[in-house]
């Protein structure tokens, strides 16, 4: 965990700016604190207790932001638009799809208390010459303003 951290600490702030960059102009979007190493640790042993070795492998949100849209539409359009970026020359982009987890469909409704939301991992690839091969699965949450004001 601590190092994931580490690459999670030498990749953040060049995440942030290129989400920004990306999304600003179609929700609103804010960064995420990184995740703390003893909250890590926490999901490892609760989370993730009765996952194969090694469980940190499961941490996929250390490096996270998420944009907020007002209306469904503004949300499929945000969404279509950063799907985009990431196949616009895929070989080159610093960012591509890993995994998205929309809670719309997979949300079980007793568990989440209404909430929704579509959890987008890409893996980020560093372009500062200091770490060149650094790269790491971050998270970008689409997110409804209703669902957060209840």
């Amino acid at each position: 965990i601590n190092m994931l951290t580490s690459t999670a600490s030498k990749l953040n702030g060049e995440f942030q700016r290129h989400m920004k960059l990306v999304m600003s102009s179609h929700g609103t979007y804010k960064q995420a604190p990184m995740k703390k190493v003893e909250r890590s640790i926490s999901k490892c042993e609760n989370d993730y207790a009765n996952e194969a070795f090694p469980k940190s492998a499961k941490l996929l949100d250390l490096v996270r932001c998420s944009v907020t849209f007002n209306t469904v539409e503004q949300m499929c359009s945000g969404f279509t638009h950063f799907m985009e970026h990431m196949q616009y020359k895929p070989n080159q982009s610093i960012i591509q799809l890993a995994r998205i987890k929309n809670g719309f469909i997979d949300a079980d409704k007793r568990s989440s208390g209404g909430y929704r939301d579509i959890k987008v991992n890409v893996i980020f690839k560093s372009q500062n010459p200091d770490h060149p091969n650094v790269r790491m699965v971050c998270e970008v949450q689409f997110l409804l303003i209703n669902y957060l004001e209840e």
